[in-house]
């Protein structure tokens, strides 16, 4: 068969989010009173309207929030796109040691700086993040998942694999990481070894599109044409707007 439109993982390990730098917004005019007080304040103005909560959380940091203000000004930076701004900002305050933190926000604000480096484009930079954050706490599932995106985004199939597999102990029924690891064992070289995984994620999650997909190319790279052109259509009349079956179809055009 012909090589796969998509044969790199950026379509399911990087199916996350991607963002791009704007500018920061503009300082308020003096006297402004903070409508952003708190964190539950914060998450309600993000889930309203997140470019009017960048210029609350920045009222907020200049009225004395902290860092729970600085965290909510990088979190709605990240809501607008602007993610590498937003990384800069993480990064800086995980790494500052005069601000108060707990070891545990500490390393949950590394880990954050990584997701907004890799949406970003800067997976090396998301990946030395997760490293530094290693050091400090073993890393749950999430954590390594996220792990794997990054070295996925950097085409190391091998460490990507061992991190959904060290995450899949944990979560032995994750669906997603299933369909991941299927992924990165595709993308590998190993498609023989990536059909029981995208098997095992269609099985969990029937309609997930990542596990749908994985299990198709699984199939078409292992020669089961007519099972890869199934596993496709399903997903294309499940998920018909969904990027992934944009790729089922141009995929489906280059089976024999």
């Amino acid at each position: 068969m012909r090589r796969l439109i998509s044969t790199s993982c950026a379509a399911v390990l990087l199916a996350a989010v991607p963002l791009a730098a704007v500018p920061l917004v503009a300082m308020l005019a003096w006297p402004a009173v903070a409508e952003i007080t708190n964190t539950d304040e914060c998450k309600a103005a993000l889930a309203a309207d997140p470019a009017k909560a960048r210029e609350d959380a920045a009222v907020w940091e200049r009225s004395g929030g902290g860092v729970p203000a600085r965290l909510c000004s990088a979190a709605a930076l990240a809501a607008t796109g602007a993610h590498a701004t937003a990384a800069q900002m993480l990064t800086a305050l995980a790494e500052n040691p005069n601000r108060a933190m707990s070891t545990g926000l500490r390393v949950q604000t590394l880990v954050d700086a990584a997701d907004q480096w890799l949406a970003a484009g800067k997976p090396d930079l998301a990946r030395a993040l997760i490293d530094r954050a290693d050091t400090v706490t073993p890393p749950d599932a999430g954590r390594l998942v996220l792990a794997a995106r990054a070295a996925a985004a950097e085409e190391d199939w091998p460490a990507a694999a061992t991190a959904l597999r060290a995450a899949l102990t944990t979560t032995p029924d994750d669906a997603l990481a299933h369909a991941l690891l299927a992924a990165a064992l595709r993308n590998g070289g190993d498609a023989a070894a990536a059909l029981p995984e995208a098997d095992r994620a269609v099985a969990l999650a029937p309609d997930l599109p990542e596990a749908m997909f994985e299990q198709g190319a699984a199939r078409a790279e292992t020669g089961d044409a007519k099972g890869a052109s199934a596993a496709w259509l399903a997903l294309i009349e499940q998920h018909p707007d969904s990027s992934l079956a944009g790729l089922a179809r141009l995929n489906l055009q280059r089976l024999p």
